[in-house]
């Protein structure tokens, strides 16, 4: 008999225990959505119920409602304006972008992970994926790097790092924020300057001429390297189709790269300049798109006009973009084309956004289009700035999280209500029917 199992039914009923003999109550105490952790206080079931513990607390859970697979989990952080998503399936941990600042680390050090580490073990992430090299999506990694209880297998990136004007002007040969450009014999202009490896970062830190806050995440993967904590830096391009593929759980799982989508220029991959150096390294943004049994999600970075049209003209003859769920690209921007809109045809979309910020995301275009070009009846937007909400008696503001869990073939997301009613914490939908 394993000593856990996870929760099989989406906001199954918690009850409590009581606290002298541990007999089940019928008080509820909380509802579990799927794919919760449940540790086993004792392996046999007593009349159908597991005694257990979950969430801090012990108590009772029905044994129909429980399941040795954990399914898919994925949590849309709220890390204020920016992106942060981690990724759990399987032993599998990824993140994906990590916000401007300390958010994300916090959730993984107070909360996700918290067991863990209080008991002195360290905590691996297989993969940290940086859509791009901009503030709000790769600069809460740095202080992760530095944090000795986490070990790290590969971090991803699109290869389009940042540069520094110094008297105004940028370091030779760089005459870009985004590096060397130069125009090919086709009148179409690249970025010359890329990298891969750690090796590399190196390089061109020791060059100079690089952003202060660009350096310090190179120090930060170095330091980390020469610890034995990470193990590989590796830029993903379109034809690195697919970086995973296995079953886990009974189920399929596959992650796969569809951008971003370079040329190869005298035997090197390049990036085409798309209008300027915002839409470029927006643009080129990695875009992965993770399956699990019959479920589908898409993860865009800061995809914008321009780079959809790119992407639209490489795919013309498939489709790989429609998904069960789409995490709004740029934070719920205008910069989008309907065209992507509809191949993404998506049953539910998560925006990732901030407050108190002059890009008014997420803008009333997106949001409309997120639900006119959905293919469900009944559409779902889901946004961490919406599920954001602030106790007015302690002024404590309480950060919204949007919750996937997946088990291959349903699929549910919830975020807590802004008021807890009894044990009701959760606003949950289910995204995809119960199998035929």
């Amino acid at each position: 008999m394993p000593d856990h199992l996870y929760v099989g039914t989406n906001e199954a009923r918690f009850y409590a225990a009581d606290e002298a003999t541990g007999a089940r109550l019928s008080r509820i105490i909380n509802r579990l959505l799927m794919g919760s952790y449940l540790r086993l206080l004792h392996p046999d079931a007593v009349d159908g119920y597991y005694h257990v513990r979950s969430m801090g607390k012990s108590g009772w859970m029905k044994v129909e409602d429980t399941t040795d697979r954990m399914g898919l989990k994925m949590y849309f952080l709220d890390v204020g304006q920016g992106d942060g998503s981690l990724l759990e399936v399987g032993r599998y941990r990824f993140l994906i972008d990590a916000g401007p600042d300390a958010h994300l680390k916090s959730y993984l050090v107070k909360w996700q992970y918290k067991h863990l580490l209080n008991a002195g073990h360290s905590v691996h992430l297989d993969g940290l994926f940086v859509s791009h090299f901009d503030e709000d999506h790769y600069n809460g990694f740095t202080d992760l790097l530095a944090d000795s209880r986490f070990t790290f297998g590969t971090v991803y990136h699109n290869g389009i790092g940042k540069c520094a004007k110094r008297n105004n002007a940028y370091q030779p040969p760089y005459n870009s924020g985004l590096g060397e450009t130069y125009q090919a014999g086709d009148g179409v202009t690249y970025l010359k300057t890329n990298f891969d490896t750690l090796d590399d970062l190196l390089a061109l830190r020791a060059a100079g001429g690089l952003q202060a806050m660009f350096v310090r995440f190179i120090t930060a993967l170095e330091k980390a390297h020469q610890e034995r904590r990470l193990e590989a830096v590796k830029r993903l391009r379109f034809d690195n189709t697919e970086l995973l593929s296995e079953q886990i759980d009974g189920q399929p799982f596959r992650l796969r790269v569809l951008g971003p989508v370079c040329t190869e220029n005298h035997g090197r991959w390049e990036h085409p300049w798309l209008e300027d150096e915002s839409h470029t390294v927006n643009g080129h943004s990695v875009v992965l798109r993770v399956e699990f049994g019959d479920c589908s999600l898409l993860l865009g970075g800061d995809l914008n006009t321009q780079a959809e049209r790119h992407l639209m003209g490489h795919f013309s003859n498939e489709n790989p973009f429609q998904v069960d769920v789409a995490k709004s690209c740029h934070h719920g921007s205008s910069e989008f084309t309907e065209d992507f809109m509809a191949l993404m045809n998506p049953l539910a979309t998560v925006i990732s956004s901030g407050d108190n910020e002059s890009y008014a995301h997420p803008r009333a275009d997106a949001i409309g289009c997120a639900g006119k070009y959905s293919r469900s009846k009944r559409p779902l937007v889901f946004s961490t700035e919406l599920a954001r909400s602030t106790n007015l008696e302690s002024q404590k503001l309480l950060y919204g999280m949007i919750n996937l869990r997946c088990d291959g073939q349903r699929l549910y997301i919830a975020q807590m209500k802004e008021a807890r009613a009894n044990a009701d914490i959760w606003d949950s939908y289910q995204v995809k029917p119960e199998p035929v």
